[in-house]
């Protein structure tokens, strides 16, 4: 009632509400460092199911977001077996579908469709992306129909604007856009990567997680090797310096979810 004194017994209650729920916040924080950077025989490498159910959901542990898509090229076809992972610690389910070799102008898949059927059939709260400049032929054309050469100013324009229009697609639906930033990458034909993350900065509206950094060295530098779990491991493909081994793409899968 308005007016009425607040007594000892009112105050100790409040006090001990109070420490309640400072104690299931500091446990959700807890659960998830238990899981952080984890490595054991348990890690869920490259090779899961398409669609990883979530398990038990730790209280106040992502509030709002019970279902996320994946999609991208190869590099986040890597890391999402991590990712997934780690997501279904926090209860929430994860559908995995990245491509790898595909691009937002070219290749074997069409994203504006591919998101379209992912959004209607799955409804996901947030939909996580990584495109890292993957353009096989043949090339776009310009309305003039004069091809469009890769990493020209033209390419960069049309990916931005394809990137725009994925981005309204999800939100029209509902969702939260979340673009990842790429690892490190300095040899060509990709090192543009970090360009386009840049563009996607200036879609107004979603979100933008640096990730990539957690597999870069000193002021950002390309690394083939972290430290992790007490060891040194190699986090990227002694075949191509782009792609990522096994703890890499842990490492990375495992960020991308934290963010």
């Amino acid at each position: 009632m308005p007016g009425r004194p607040v007594g000892r017994r009112t105050l100790v209650s409040v006090a001990v509400t109070l420490v309640v729920v400072v104690v299931v916040a500091a446990s959700a924080t807890i659960l998830w460092d238990r899981n952080f950077r984890h490595a054991s025989p348990e890690n869920p490498g490259m090779t899961c199911p398409a669609l990883i159910p979530a398990k038990s959901r730790p209280p106040l542990t992502a509030l709002g977001v019970h279902r996320v898509a994946l999609i991208g090229d190869s590099i986040m076809n890597q890391a999402s077996c991590s990712g997934a992972d780690s997501l279904a610690n926090l209860g929430i389910q994860t559908g995995r579908y990245a491509v790898p070799g595909s691009g937002l102008l070219t290749g074997s898949v069409n994203w504006l469709s591919q998101t379209q059927q992912i959004l209607r059939f799955e409804h996901p709260d947030v939909v996580v992306a990584i495109f890292v400049r993957n353009y096989p032929g043949p090339p776009i054309q310009t309305a003039a129909g004069q091809s469009v050469a890769v990493d020209s100013p033209a390419f960069f324009d049309a990916w931005q604007q394809r990137a725009g229009q994925l981005s309204a697609e999800v939100r029209a639906a509902g969702a939260q856009m979340f673009w990842v930033s790429p690892p490190p990458i300095t040899l060509p034909p990709l090192a543009h990567a970090q360009r386009l993350f840049d563009g996607y900065r200036l879609i107004r509206g979603d979100r933008f997680l640096d990730s990539g950094t957690i597999l870069t060295g000193p002021n950002g530098s390309d690394v083939m090797t972290k430290r992790t779990c007490g060891h040194v491991r190699i986090v990227r493909s002694v075949v191509d310096a782009v792609h990522l081994s096994n703890d890499g793409a842990r490492i990375y899968g495992q960020q991308i979810a934290h963010d």
